[in-house]
């Protein structure tokens, strides 16, 4: 093959070889690395070359090596190519404005003000403006939190030369969290425990980033406290981790928890709870059968209608609105079902006090008739103990008007026949109470009569040996 056959073989082969626009995308191999510059080969494109600032992290270690694969965009081709992964304030400038407001590719400036609708940032050396809305994916709260830091924004306008420079960061997140999100979608199943940050705080709950995707958690998802605003417990900003809870697709919906992460609540109930125990409790909603104090994180108690005087109702309603605190008796604890039933504790009781109870099967105690019905009458024994008489157990003729008898209020002996269900239903006798009381009566006078006849004979005994003898 003669010269001109070589010099035409290669002619055509370099014809032939794909050529590179500005703005297009192409991954290479790091084939030389210089002082100020790295060398790649793009294939059968040629070679290209990308600045090795660009390169190396903030320590100005270079993140690359020999043989390793990098992903730039053109900026200039001609006798040599050069890439860019960004572009930098330099001798070049509007030109590189220019491209990158052409291909897209990121620019840094450095947020310098904040003026009227927006931002007066500084991109090589050029005054460039971006609006408020276009600065974050959220609402600017605080503006002045950006001045002074360099950041990364598209060139959404470059005209008159550089001197109409507006940018938009928004646009560059907004392409970002795209691509974090089709990663984060392979992550969100139910029952995945995700980092995020809160975003935004609404009265019905928080949204959460998890990386290009928003998630929200419901009020009643923030803790296992009862939480009347997330402002309260959240903050703008704030890494937090989450369990999801379900996914909506047709919606595009994710429902998120604090509280899923927290345990149980009521685990700790057994070791700092107990029975006939005087404690201090905020009281966090009223209903129409009474008043739920929180007496731990997560572990409410129910103090009924029917263990508060009438005349208490409305200031533990008021107390309810206002999450005051209040102290209570605990009356019985029911692990298995959630459940805490509670009392006003006595006046003068102190917290951590332990109330010993008078009420046991066979004992005689002075109670307050506190309603009447048609099988009965309730009779109160102390906090958190109301007992039934049975009609039977009254002691009374049969047809005898009950509301005279035993009307509202009146104090009244019984004799506890039984308890049961851990306290929570107690049977009375007023009928025994009173045999018994009779009983007692009766032996007490009887013992009293026994002794006086006792002294009587000994009297007369003591009378006789004074008589003198007869003597025979």
């Amino acid at each position: 093959m003669s010269d001109a056959e070589d010099f035409a073989t290669l002619f055509a082969r370099e014809a032939a070889r794909p050529t590179l626009e500005v703005g297009q995308i192409v991954k290479g191999r790091v084939i030389q690395i210089a002082a100020e510059s790295v060398f790649v080969d793009v294939g059968g494109k040629g070679e290209a070359w990308i600045e090795r600032a660009e390169l190396t992290d903030e320590e100005g270690r270079l993140r690359v090596a020999v043989g390793d694969e990098v992903e730039a965009t053109v900026v200039s081709t001609g006798d040599e190519v050069r890439l860019s992964h960004k572009l930098r304030q330099g001798a070049q400038a509007r030109q590189a404005l220019a491209v990158a407001a052409q291909t897209g590719i990121p620019v840094e400036g450095k947020v310098a003000a904040v003026i009227k609708g927006g931002y007066e940032v500084t991109v090589g050396g050029l005054r460039g403006f971006c609006p408020f809305s276009q600065m974050d994916l959220r609402r600017v709260e605080a503006p002045d939190e950006y001045v002074g830091r360099v950041l990364e924004f598209r060139v959404a306008t470059y005209a008159d030369n550089g001197r109409n420079l507006v940018l938009s960061r928004r646009r560059l997140l907004e392409e970002r969290a795209a691509e974090a999100a089709e990663e984060t979608r392979k992550k969100i199943v139910p029952g995945a425990v995700l980092a995020g940050t809160v975003t935004s705080l609404a009265d019905f709950g928080a949204f959460v980033d998890l990386g290009g995707l928003q998630g929200l958690v419901p009020l009643s998802e923030l803790s296992h406290s009862r939480v009347t605003r997330p402002a309260d417990r959240l903050r703008v900003g704030e890494a937090v981790t989450v369990k999801v809870l379900r996914i909506d697709h047709e919606k595009g919906r994710i429902s998120l928890s604090l509280k899923a992460l927290e345990g149980d609540p009521w685990a700790a109930v057994p070791g700092q709870l107990r029975e006939r125990q005087v404690v201090r409790g905020r009281a966090v909603r009223a209903t129409e059968f009474g008043v739920f104090v929180e007496l731990l994180p997560g572990v409410d108690g129910l103090l009924h209608n029917t263990e508060i005087p009438r005349s208490r109702q409305g200031a533990l309603r008021e107390a309810a609105a206002g999450s005051a605190e209040v102290a209570v008796l605990i009356v019985n604890i029911d692990g298995d079902k959630h459940r805490i039933a509670l009392a006003l504790a006595p006046e003068g009781a102190a917290p951590g006090q332990q109330m010993e109870s008078r009420v046991a099967v066979g004992a005689v105690l002075a109670g307050t008739v506190e309603r009447l019905e048609s099988f009965g009458v309730f009779v109160r024994l102390g906090p958190g103990q109301t007992g039934l008489i049975p009609l039977a157990e009254l002691g009374t003729a049969r047809g005898a008007d009950l509301r005279k008898t035993f009307p509202v209020g009146a104090e009244i002996k019984v004799l506890v026949l039984a308890i049961e269900e851990g306290g929570r239903r107690i049977r009375l006798s007023h009928a025994k109470a009173l045999a018994q009381e009779e009983q007692a009566e009766t032996q007490a006078y009887l013992r009293g009569t026994t002794k006086q006849g006792d002294g009587f004979r000994l009297t007369l005994g003591e009378r006789m040996k004074q008589v003198p003898r007869r003597q025979p």
